[in-house]
Formats: C-alpha cells, sequence, structure tokens
C-alpha cells in the first residue's frame, strides 16, 4: 500500500515539476495531509473494535503521511496540522499501548 502511494506520488510530481515554478511537491501536500487524516481515522475505528494490529499499522502510516505533508509544504497551516495530525497519531500509539500492558497485567 505504501509503496504504490508512494509511486504514484512520484510520477505525479515528475510530470509536474517542470511546468511549474512552484515546487510540485507543494501542490500535492494536502492531498498527503488527507490521507494521514483519513488514517488516523480508521486507526481510531480499528483501535475501538480491538482490531489493535490494523490500528498500530493505520497509525504508523499516517505518522509518515503527516511527516510527509509536512516536508512537502511552506504553508505554516498546512504544517501546523500535519503536526497536529502526527502528535494525534502517537497518542493513540501510547493510549493502545497503555491499553496493551494493563490488559497483560492482568
Amino acid at each position: 500500500m505504501i509503496a504504490v502511494r508512494a509511486l504514484c506520488l512520484l510520477a505525479a510530481f515528475a510530470a509536474c515539476s517542470a511546468a511549474s515554478a512552484e515546487p510540485a511537491t507543494a501542490r500535492y501536500a494536502s492531498a498527503q495531509l488527507g490521507f494521514a487524516e483519513t488514517e488516523l481515522r480508521r486507526a481510531g475505528e480499528a483501535s475501538a473494535r480491538g482490531d489493535v494490529g490494523l490500528a498500530q499499522r493505520l497509525t504508523a502510516q499516517a505518522r509518515l503521511d503527516a511527516r510527509l505533508a509536512r516536508s512537502m509544504s511552506e504553508s505554516k497551516a498546512l504544517r501546523r496540522a500535519a503536526a497536529q495530525i502526527h502528535g494525534r497519531a502517537l497518542a493513540l500509539e501510547r493510549s493502545m499501548a497503555v491499553e496493551r500492558a494493563a490488559v497483560a497485567a492482568r
């Protein structure tokens, strides 16, 4: 899943970079941020269902996409939103770890 998305984005960046003075990556940063937000939402849903493995994979992907979106843009608002999503993903991972530890201690 990660490799396919990365290849699609790289192909789009390459196609657009020659046509614009704006860095090609900047125009796709908000879409990348949307991926992160969707994956984080799905991770929360998976965690609520008890599907911890899926939730962990989705939070890791959300963090990666948020970092990528942040690095793709110079926009302060977008960079701030990406940092917030990254932080929320870390918080979800921490809460799942605490929950797992509590279950293991029983």
